[in-house]
Parts: C-alpha cells; sequence; structure tokens
C-alpha cells in the first residue's frame, strides 16, 4: 500500500509516480484544502439531497492520500482497479475519490501544473502493466558465498579463498525488491574479491533505475561512488580507531 510517509522518504521516487516534487505537492496541498472544503460543503448543502448534513459514509483516506492518488490517476494513467490495489481501497472508492478530487484541481486552476485529461474506462494502464513499467522502490544488494573444496592448484586456491569465511567459496550476489522478489542474480565467481568489488565486476550498477534506493550491507561501503545518481544506504561501520573504551 502507498502512503505520503512513505513515499516521502523518496523524493526521486515521488517525483517519478507524481510529476511534482514533494515541496511542490505540500504546496499544491496547502491550495486544495480549502477549495475541496467548500466544495464539499456545496455539495452537501445543494437543494436535491436528502440526507441531513454529516449523513453518509466518511472517506477512507485523508485529503493528502487522496490528492497523491489523484496524481498518480492522471501522471501514471491508471485505471481504478490498479489505483485501488496500490492505496489498498477497492476500485469503486478509488473512482469517486479522484474524479471528485479531479474537478478541484480543475477549479483551483492552477496553470503552473497543467492537468491532463484521466483515462475513459477500458483505457488505463492495469496491475501487471505499471509493475513492469515502474521500477520497485528498492534494490537490496548481498552476496552469499558457497563454501567448496580446497584446490590443490596454489593459484586457484588463492583465487577462491575467502577472508570473510575463512574458507574457500564461491562468490554469487543477488539484487531483491522491497518484497523478496529477485531482480537479478551476478555470475558466480571465486570467493577472494571483497563484496563491493564483486559489483563492481557483475555490471549490476547498470541494472538499477536511477528512480529505485540501493541498500546493502557494511560490506558494500563505498557503493554510492558506484551508484551516484541513486539514492544508497549502507550502515555505518566504524573503524578500530573510532572505537573507544569506557
Amino acid at each position: 500500500m502507498i502512503t505520503y510517509e512513505e513515499l516521502v522518504k523518496r523524493p526521486r521516487v515521488f517525483k517519478s509516480l507524481t510529476g511534482v516534487s514533494v515541496p511542490e505537492f505540500d504546496e499544491l496541498l496547502s491550495k486544495v484544502s480549502p477549495v475541496w472544503l467548500q466544495q464539499e460543503y456545496e455539495r452537501l448543502n445543494r437543494p436535491e439531497r436528502q440526507r441531513a448534513l454529516g449523513g453518509g459514509g466518511d472517506y477512507k483516506l485523508a485529503l493528502r492520500e487522496r490528492l497523491l492518488m489523484s496524481l498518480m490517476w492522471l501522471r501514471l494513467y491508471l485505471n481504478t482497479e490498479a489505483l485501488g490495489y496500490f492505496f489498498g481501497v477497492d476500485k469503486a472508492t478509488a473512482s469517486r475519490n479522484t474524479r471528485n478530487l479531479l474537478r478541484t484541481l480543475r477549479r483551483l486552476g492552477d496553470e503552473t501544473l497543467g492537468w491532463p485529461e484521466p483515462p475513459k474506462r477500458g483505457q488505463g494502464k492495469g496491475i501487471d502493466q505499471v509493475l513492469q513499467e515502474y521500477p520497485d522502490l528498492f534494490a537490496l544488494i548481498d552476496a552469499t558465498e558457497q563454501p567448496l573444496q580446497r584446490s590443490s592448484d596454489d593459484e586457484t586456491q588463492k583465487a577462491h579463498y575467502s577472508g570473510k569465511k575463512k574458507r574457500h567459496t564461491r562468490k554469487t550476489q543477488l539484487i531483491v525488491n522491497e518484497y523478496g522478489q529477485i531482480r537479478d542474480v551476478s555470475r558466480s565467481t571465486p570467493g577472494s574479491p571483497h563484496d563491493l568489488n564483486h559489483f563492481r565486476q557483475s555490471d549490476a550498477a547498470a541494472k538499477i533505475p536511477e528512480q529505485v534506493t540501493a541498500g546493502a550491507d557494511a560490506g558494500y561501503q563505498g557503493l554510492q561512488a558506484e551508484l551516484p545518481n541513486h539514492s544508497v544506504i549502507t550502515p555505518f561501520k566504524a573503524t578500530k580507531k573510532q572505537w573507544v573504551k569506557n
């Protein structure tokens, strides 16, 4: 399920999915809120309405999430089934929320962000198509080592000796997304190279879209230099000089 709280942590992904930056979205929300409230007041107080003011069901999503959903609807050209799937509501709710808010956006008349026509029935992209066209949020990188028997050839055994595992191994690198789905498997190589060197040799950097945040363990210190246009998360690794006795 997509939420503002999670998506705002990844500004590049936010803009890719909505077409606006986080500051632009927040400014737009501040403009939309009073217009939306006025529009709702007019809707609930129309002469032909039979329910009392305040009657009817509440919105399942806050206005901020509904605006986020509407921008993604327009930006990605989704159908309401896909839109509801990503925001945890049914397609009827997604349809009502986005079409009501689209009227607000048009009423606002903000010329700096033109609002395209939304997809008509049967035209929007489905879930499978969206997942194929738009990248994952995370690329989680890790290397695994399989032990093997020590070679009698001196050069071969040195190449396969892993200082990390203190034995002879073959190393394979995996990249998975935030759901644990495997996106890439490197070729198996001798276990002696450092994990970051293995990453360089695998050419995996070219396979990770710039919108995706890359994460790895402490063995990948320096990964940011290999992915200069990505958001990269690796844990801090203290050196021996930085350890202080209590």
